[in-house]
Formats: structure tokens, C-alpha cells, sequence
């Protein structure tokens, strides 16, 4: 089985928390665009504006990390993202 049809087959609702709100999503990954997404009510745009994704409890092979545009990460229940608008240098 291909590793999309993995992924379709594992959806399922889950508890995650952006920036300290709680929300319930019903997919198994979630993109660095839609982590920005489900943050803000409406995100931070212009020239320049940039964000930083940081997470904790995540899954066991992963608890803690950070995303980078372009890249996802599976989501975990209880799953923690802090999500910072920052100006490119």
C-alpha cells in the first residue's frame, strides 16, 4: 500500500492546540500552510513575514521539533503548536 493510501486510511479526529486554543482536526498530517492556517484567525501578511513552527507531544519517534515550510508532520493527539510570526532578515 502507497504511503498516501496510508494516510488517507489513518484520519481520524484529533485534539490538537494552536497557540494555547484548543481545536479538533480530522486529519492524521497536517501541513506547515495549514498549522498557519488554524492558528490565526487571520495571519500576518506582507513583505517579509515569515513564521516559526514549533511543537511538543508529538508521536514517540518525534515529541518535539520544528517545521519548516513545505514540510508536515503527523499529528498526535494532545499535540501542542506554537506558531510565531517573524520578519525575514
Amino acid at each position: 500500500m502507497s504511503e498516501a493510501a496510508n494516510r488517507s486510511s489513518d484520519k481520524k479526529d484529533v485534539a490538537v492546540i494552536f497557540n494555547g486554543r484548543a481545536k479538533v482536526v480530522e486529519k492524521d498530517f497536517l501541513t506547515f500552510a495549514e498549522i498557519v492556517a488554524l492558528s490565526f484567525d487571520n495571519p500576518p501578511t506582507g513583505d517579509g513575514v515569515d513564521f516559526t513552527i514549533q511543537y511538543t507531544k508529538g508521536h514517540s519517534g518525534k515529541p518535539k521539533g520544528s517545521l519548516v515550510a513545505g514540510e508536515s508532520v503527523k499529528v498526535n493527539d494532545g499535540m501542542e503548536f506554537d506558531v510565531t510570526p517573524t520578519n525575514r532578515s
